[in-house]
């Protein structure tokens, strides 16, 4: 056998290898995608209630909304929550969030501005549940919508606007008879 079809063969085998390895990786993604459906417990502080659970709010649709004080587009979020979050209450559906800052800032912040909807905080482990969230990047604002069943059917990473949410939510709340 001639080097170059020796070199040819190499080659060819490296190729064979390497697809056979992205092809695995592929499959092994989206395996383990499935189990990043369903919504993540857990329990942080909130500001005059001490920790509580998401899980208080099971069997409703959530937009859990990650957010902080020092973040514009997050700030130019949360009228637009709070106004969506009186449209499709009586619809079930609650408005969250969690802001990634310090309590004595938020307090400071949502002095002048209405939030009508409970938000958690926390530094570190509200970033960890960032993480859990799909966002281990630590992007802000970052939402995602749970429907009923506790699947996360939606994730925004940046400012959301009402043409986007909005259809979302009228998908999630219309009921079927």
């Amino acid at each position: 056998m001639s080097a170059g079809v020796r070199t040819a063969l190499t080659v060819l085998m490296a190729a064979l290898i390497g697809a056979g390895g992205g092809i695995l990786a592929v499959l092994w993604l989206q395996d383990s995608g499935e189990s990043e459906t369903t919504r993540p417990a857990f329990s942080l502080e909130m500001l005059d209630d001490g920790p509580r659970s998401i899980e208080e709010w099971d069997g409703e649709v959530i937009v859990l909304n990650f957010w902080a004080t020092w973040c514009a587009p997050c700030r130019e979020e949360i009228p637009l929550f709070s106004r969506l979050d009186q449209a499709f209450s009586a619809r079930g559906v609650q408005f969250l969030g969690v802001a990634i800052d310090d309590p004595e800032a938020i307090r400071g912040f949502l002095a002048n501005v209405e939030m009508g909807y409970p938000s958690f905080y926390g530094m570190e482990s509200a970033i960890d549940v960032a993480a859990d969230y799909g966002n281990p990047r630590g992007t802000l604002p970052y939402t995602v919508v749970i429907d009923r069943d506790g699947t996360i059917v939606e994730r925004f990473s940046g400012q959301i606007h009402e043409p986007d949410l909005r259809p979302v939510l009228n998908d999630l709340t219309d009921t079927q008879g």
